[in-house]
Order: C-alpha cells, then structure tokens, then sequence
C-alpha cells in the first residue's frame, strides 16, 4: 500500500489558489496532482499560513510542503522535489518613489527594508550582510508598512507581488521595482525522516512529466502569469 502522505501548501496566486468554482487550482497545483496520479497517491493537498506549514513540516514524517526556495540554510533540513520552476525577487518602492538603488551596498544603506520573517528574503538578505532589514510576520505587512510610508522599500518576487497587492487593499501599479536582487529555484519540500523512496519516486514522476511533454503543457497554460519578464537592472545572483 502506498504511504499516506501529508501535503500542505499556502495560498500564492499563482502556484496556489482557489478558482472562481472553489475549487484548488494553479500552476504547482496542477503539476503536484499530475505527480499524485503517476505515484498512486490520493492524499488532500491541505492549504494552510506558510508558518503552519513549516512547523507540520518540521515537526512530522511523510510531510510535504510547497513552494518553497531551496536556500543553503534549509538545504539540510528538508529532502527535496524538483525544481519545479524560477523565482526572482527584488526591491520594490512605491510608484511615485523617487528611490534610486544601483547596488546591493546601496541597498544596504536603506533606513529599512520590508522582510518576510525567516522566508527566502530574510535569510539571503541577513546572509548577506544586510542589517537594515524590517522583519514582518506576513508579507501583508509589509506592504502595507510601505504604502504608509514607513519603509521606504519592501521584498518581493514578480510572481508574488500582483497578488500581495490586491491582499493588501491595493494594485500592483502602486509599487515598481527599483532593484533585481536574486534568484532561486522552488521546490516541493519533503521532512527529512520521510522514506527517501518515496522522494525518488516522486522526482522520477516528475523528470518522466518533463520527458513526455506534461509538465510543458501545464507551465503553457500558466506561462503568462508565471514567466513575467524583468527590466534589465544591476542584479546579484544567489547560488541555490
């Protein structure tokens, strides 16, 4: 019998999202289902806050959570599927800003940036040396803390920020990027004592979705909203 699994992900228009019928829908949605079918796996994907997420994750075997960026500091801590797709996350100021950054020491010598605590941003940011970083417990947050005028610039990835907008009582046109930051590949994340087997045969689902065209037609059904394209801008690449 297959091993019962727990899958949690976070509501992330759009990965993850509930359709205009109520139904669970969305670009990693899809390719975690297509996964199921080929494994033999009929287990609810289960949407929960991210920090719910982590802690099931970190706290249970035979438990799955995604998406999520593979950093060197959550490399040994989870075992791993994918990569499923790219993210890029920068700085982003409000429309009317007159901010200027060109380097990653200009942006450290920001008063303050919005972070998402203990997320991807977090992390890479503190590991580089920032510390003007404003940590939030919700991305909410932050945003709202920029559109009040409290920070002068946020983080956020162009897959995210459309939808962190309109959560946040706003539009994606009341905040612009000023900066690339960098770059990192998303994951299904799986707790460290879950049978390794079972992580194999899920990474060999999916690299068998890649090779017969599947997991192609799914990114083309959601190309437009996941592969938006960026301003060329001074950047720095993270290695993931």
């Amino acid at each position: 019998m297959a091993q019962n699994l727990a899958l949690y992900c976070e509501e992330d228009r759009p990965l993850q999202f509930y359709g205009t019928d109520g139904k669970l829908t969305g670009f990693t949605i899809e390719i975690v289902q297509e996964i199921q079918k080929r494994v033999g796996n009929k287990d609810r994907i289960q949407v929960v806050p991210w920090a719910r997420g982590l802690d099931k994750i970190n706290n249970n075997p035979n438990t799955l959570l995604f998406s999520m960026a593979r950093t060197p500091e959550r490399e040994d801590a989870y075992q791993w599927i994918g990569p499923i797709m790219s993210n890029i996350y920068g700085l982003y100021a409000k429309s009317d800003s007159n901010l200027r950054i060109n380097s990653i020491e200009e942006a450290k010598q920001l008063s303050l940036i919005g972070v998402y605590r203990n997320d991807i941003r977090d992390q890479t940011l503190t590991r580089l040396g920032f510390t003007n970083l404003d940590r939030a417990s919700s991305n909410i947050s932050s945003f709202k803390k920029l559109m009040m005028g409290r920070i002068p610039a946020y983080t956020d990835s162009k897959l995210g920020v459309e939808s962190l907008a309109i959560a946040s009582g706003y539009q994606a046109s009341d905040v612009k990027l000023i900066f690339e930051l960098f770059k990192s590949e998303l994951y299904i994340a799986v707790s460290k004592n879950t049978d390794k087997h079972i992580v194999e045969q899920w990474n060999q689902a999916l690299e068998q979705m890649r090779q017969d065209k599947t997991f192609m037609k799914i990114e083309q059904k959601y190309r437009r909203q996941i592969s938006p394209t960026l301003p060329a801008t001074p950047s720095l690449k993270s290695k993931q």
